[in-house]
């Protein structure tokens, strides 16, 4: 499989996710449900793991830094990573952002420093290897 075809797949997967989970839409909010806290011994929230009503296979998880700012965010369907994964730095600027399915990333991956740059772009085929970078 060349690489063009590869990226033309993964790209094709990634829109398919992309409308299944809807990366968090005002319809989501909707359905969203609260369903685990975990947290420190000193009180701070460790993760927060919210359900949905349209469907108890899918899960929204959040994990904090100890200042309590968003380290990452992720969906998991059936226990697999399924959908976007954000990660943050502890000054809560963007680390990575990109898609996953059955735990694969699949498509267009952005990696960022600290200070906000983007400092490169991977993307990545249907069963999760690299294709290219920029």
């Amino acid at each position: 499989m060349t690489n063009y075809s590869r990226l033309l797949s993964g790209l094709l997967l990634l829109s398919l996710t992309t409308v299944a989970w809807g990366c968090a839409d005002a319809e989501e909010h909707n359905t969203q449900l609260l369903r685990q806290i975990l947290r420190e011994e000193n009180g701070c929230i460790r993760w927060k793991v919210y359900g949905f009503s349209d469907d108890p296979h899918k899960e929204k998880v959040e994990v904090y830094f100890t200042n309590g700012k968003v380290k990452e965010v992720f969906y998991r369907h059936q226990g697999h990573l399924e959908g976007l994964r954000t990660v943050y730095y502890d000054n809560g600027a963007l680390s990575e952002s990109g898609n996953w399915h059955q735990d694969s990333r699949v498509g267009e991956f952005r990696y960022y420093r600290q200070d906000g740059q983007l400092e490169c772009v991977q993307y990545y085929g249907l069963i999760g290897e690299s294709i290219e970078a920029r």
